[in-house]
């Protein structure tokens, strides 16, 4: 077993590791491993943006999530279509319209959505992240905390089924333009009232485990015993929905698959290497195959080089502190073992919980409170009155934090 040198400052660890991380020797090593990762990285680029795709689609066309709410810029997904509008005081009619609630957005309610997911399904491997009871548990906390945002129940839900349906089609079907070479699979056709269809999977959210059969056409489709009242579209003949939608749906998905691999992979050299050769092994160069792509060097480090220095141990240290702070207490009620973890997690995510991550993701987490994050803590098996005293020694450290981050 190797021991940490505790005589050594975090600011000394942490620029060792910038040292170590930003050498050469280091970057062109991980530049070979990138490179050798290659033929996994780029199936798992595809199933990530299909991913993403589909689920747009779903909350653009079913819950009228506008396209500018979503972090990255998607096509108009409701071309064709009757575009819901927000609701405007004396303008609008009823049940013509839609309207945020007061603290939280569009934008925000992907962010929680697409952290839902991160939860559910592997972010780069077409398999099950969680399942279960305790994967049901912990979205119905999460739930709980956006119903007390005065999020509709039956909203949640319908977020929680197109969530799902993505899953299960990414991962069960494929259709022509919409599939992944590697990870959509080869569906068994199904015969039903309207013709031929293709079998595929999806889970059941009253376990999240159980899997389902269902018939499918389409990326995205409404079908009777599927479709909830008021969160569904009414479709367009197949033809006609091919050629408005899903021909140019299709290329707009193609062309940022495009251009997400070719920007991860191996850039063609397309310039000769303008480099001062020696008389003396020039003869022997000439004989060499120059190469004909290169990867993308990330120099970069170099520039983010103190940065990373100094915001990095600012926080290693800031963490460490609450853990002292916490530690106390836990002895106090003699908390012991692995529930000491719990309650270290939560000091942690407290302080942090209005920080600006670079994740954009955990930035749904702007909208929590106090009590949302002892709701979520408490349903983990956490005593209420450690939670409220931890807040209270930790509080001046959310205050700096929170400080830091208005100021981003």
């Amino acid at each position: 077993m190797v021991r940490r040198d505790t005589s050594e400052s975090i600011i000394d660890r942490k620029e060792k590791y910038i040292d170590f991380t930003t050498s050469l020797d280091w970057i062109n090593l991980n530049m070979l491993r990138w490179g050798f990762r290659l033929p996994k990285i780029g199936p798992s680029i595809g199933y990530n943006l299909l991913f993403n795709f589909l689920l747009d689609f779903y909350l653009s066309l079913n819950l009228h999530f506008p396209s500018e709410e979503f972090d990255f810029e998607m096509p108009d997904f409701v071309i064709s279509f009757p575009k819901i509008e927000k609701a405007r005081y004396g303008i609008s009619r009823y049940n013509k319209s839609i309207y945020d609630p007061p603290d939280i957005t569009a934008k925000d309610l992907a962010r929680f959505l697409w952290n839902v997911r991160y939860h559910t399904t592997e972010k780069s491997t077409p398999v099950w992240k969680g399942k279960g009871l305790a994967l049901k548990n912990k979205i119905e906390v999460l739930k709980e905390i956006l119903k007390n945002k005065n999020i509709a129940d039956y909203y949640i839900d319908e977020m929680i089924n197109s969530l799902i349906t993505a899953e299960g089609k990414v991962l069960n079907a494929s259709y022509v333009g919409f599939a992944i070479v590697g990870v959509s699979r080869v569906m068994s056709k199904v015969r039903n009232k309207t013709g031929v269809m293709g079998g595929y999977k999806f889970r059941d959210t009253e376990d999240f485990k159980t899997e389902k059969d269902w018939a499918t056409m389409f990326p995205y489709e409404t079908q009777v015993g599927m479709a909830r009242v008021n969160y569904a579209r009414v479709m367009p003949k197949p033809e006609k929905f091919k050629e408005t939608h899903l021909k140019r749906l299709s290329k707009d998905l193609v062309e940022r698959v495009r251009e997400f691999k070719k920007r991860s992979a191996k850039t063609p050299i397309t310039k000769g290497l303008d480099v001062e050769v020696r008389p003396e092994v020039r003869e022997i160069t000439k004989l060499i195959t120059p190469p004909k792509h290169m990867l993308y060097q990330r120099v970069f480090f170099y520039q983010k080089r103190e940065k990373m220095k100094w915001e990095g141990g600012k926080h290693q240290a800031r963490l460490q502190n609450i853990i002292e702070h916490v530690k106390p207490i836990l002895d106090k009620y003699g908390v012991h073992g692995n529930f000491r973890l719990s309650y270290i997690t939560f000091a942690k995510e407290y302080v942090y919980m209005h920080y600006k991550p670079h994740r954009r993701h955990k930035q749904w987490k702007r909208i929590l409170t106090e009590d949302d994050l002892i709701l979520k803590y408490k349903r983990m098996g956490c005593n209420e009155q450690i939670l409220r005293e931890i807040i209270s020694t930790v509080n001046a450290f959310k205050t700096v934090v929170d400080l830091e981050s208005a100021q981003k």
